[in-house]
């Protein structure tokens, strides 16, 4: 039975859909960013048996533009501040429509020949605008989370002293990692799940810059050699999650090349801003990592999910990945399959909304963006350093900037943090702008992230402005 629409009414829905997503984007500087709802107010509109009888897709996207929108955060606003949100970009919009048409799949490279050579392309292109050597190997995959996976499966495949694919974990020496006590927590999933082990993980502390400590690490590298075990790699952190922080990427290069150790850069979130002259410094080191991770779909502006591994030597990828069975015949040195690079074989058309953001807007505009949103954090900090209402926790290097309210001034510290609990979620019931909350050497602290390429100045200080609206209620 075919399911197709004929043309004039598929006409029809895809114009519906451009006005659902034409008023979205219209509320972009004066809707709600977070509307509050339970799980049950969602469930009560969504919830039901099975459908067995069609439905007119006209009368569904009616509801998605009244339900499902009105129970999804407006995260491409400059009013949200939350987690590490690009805001997405207009012509990857344009591209994701396309690639949902075209349905690639590309496992093999005559299954999506187009796909096949894009990602390869716009790999290039990353490592060009942010300093990598641009003949390194890579590929996108859903986040970083599965992009951290995937770097210690490499760096535990070239370092491990027996093949593990064949002979598994049980005949290898007791392998470990280091990285910094700021590391995201895919890096512990990541040791799970390779066997590899979560005490194995040596979580290594932070100057009060949130910067690995060096002469720690290198003490624990010394230990664990002397000890029996075999130090097979280095984490570096260009941009950590819970504060922007930069680790010295360049002198745990010379660490890992002194030890001969695996070294990978996790710039999932930072790393385009090493393209900046305002930060660019930063990241001296990182075309020194033997493998990187970096989100496209964070300080690239593309939407989610996109992220991508690129390994300087890509035949450490193949070596890692590559397994060809039967029915998938193997490729050539022309026509190289993304399959023998990557865990997936299923794998979507991502490259596609990566290609049309950089080919859009362009490195230039690109990093202007980039360097907007590292200006509007310092301005933010600067405010709270200026004011007496607020007091700044950390460093801000580049767009994320964690501080508390204080009250009166008069609470003890426990009281504090119970003061800014109580305002995270007064921001949530308010709705009018929202982010998250984390914890700043112990304490309970506010934390804006402002990746986003619509923001301005204006937009900081009517955050400042909602804030102290709630906070004094509070008092």
């Amino acid at each position: 039975m075919n399911l197709d629409f004929n043309p004039k009414e598929f006409e029809q829905l895809l114009n519906q859909t451009s006005k659902i997503v034409l008023d979205w984007h219209g509320k972009l500087t004066y809707g709600k960013t977070y509307n509050n709802p339970t799980p049950e107010d969602i469930r009560v509109l969504f919830d039901e048996p099975l459908p067995q009888q069609s439905t007119p897709a006209s009368q569904l996207l009616e509801k998605i533009d009244q339900d499902v929108l009105q129970n999804s955060n407006l995260n491409t606003s400059p009013n949200y501040y939350g987690y590490i949100t690009g805001g997405g970009n207009q012509a990857a919009i344009l591209a994701e429509v396309l690639k949902n048409a075209l349905n690639q799949n590309n496992l093999k490279w005559h299954s999506a020949p187009a796909n096949s050579e894009i990602e390869k392309i716009v790999i290039k292109w990353i490592c060009q605008f942010i300093g990598y050597p641009d003949d390194a190997g890579g590929v996108l995959v859903s986040g970083g989370s599965v992009a951290n996976f995937l770097n210690l499966a490499v760096m535990r495949k070239m370092k491990c002293p027996i093949d593990v694919a064949v002979e598994g974990m049980h005949q290898a020496p007791t392998m470990t990692v280091y990285a910094s006590e700021q590391g995201h927590s895919s890096i512990d999933k990541g040791m799970d799940m390779l066997g590899l082990g979560k005490r194995q993980l040596r979580k290594i502390s932070v100057d009060d810059n949130f910067q690995v400590r060096l002469d720690e690490m290198e003490s624990w590298i010394i230990k664990d050699i002397e000890d029996g075990y075999l130090p097979i790699g280095i984490v570096g952190i260009a941009g950590t999650t819970n504060s922007g922080a930069v680790d010295d990427l360049d002198a745990l290069a010379d660490l890992a090349e002194k030890y001969n150790l695996w070294y990978v850069v996790d710039s999932a979130y930072g790393g385009p801003a090493a393209a900046t002259e305002i930060a660019g410094t930063l990241f001296k080191g990182i075309e020194r990592a033997d493998s990187i991770l970096i989100n496209p779909h964070k300080w690239f502006y593309v939407p989610f999910e996109v992220a991508c591994v690129i390994v300087k030597n890509k035949e450490h990828l193949r070596e890692t990945f590559s397994l060809v069975p039967d029915y998938l015949t193997a490729g050539s040195d022309e026509k190289e399959d993304l399959m023998d690079f990557n865990l997936q074989l299923t794998k979507d058309f991502k490259a596609l909304k990566v290609w049309m953001t950089l080919k859009t807007y362009g490195a230039e505009k690109l990093r202007a963006a980039i360097t907007n949103d590292i200006e509007n954090a310092k301005y933010a900090a600067e405010l709270i350093e200026k004011s007496k209402d607020f007091e700044l926790l950390a460093p801000a290097p580049l767009s994320i900037v964690c501080f508390r309210y204080l009250g009166n001034g008069q609470q003890t510290e426990e009281a504090l943090d119970q003061l800014n609990i109580s305002l995270l979620n007064a921001i949530e019931a308010d709705g009018r702008v929202f982010f998250a909350g984390t914890k700043i050497k112990g304490k309970i602290s506010l934390r804006i992230s402002l990746t986003n390429h619509r923001r301005t100045l204006a937009d900081v200080d009517y955050l400042f402005q909602v804030l102290r609206e709630l906070a004094v209620a509070l008092d």
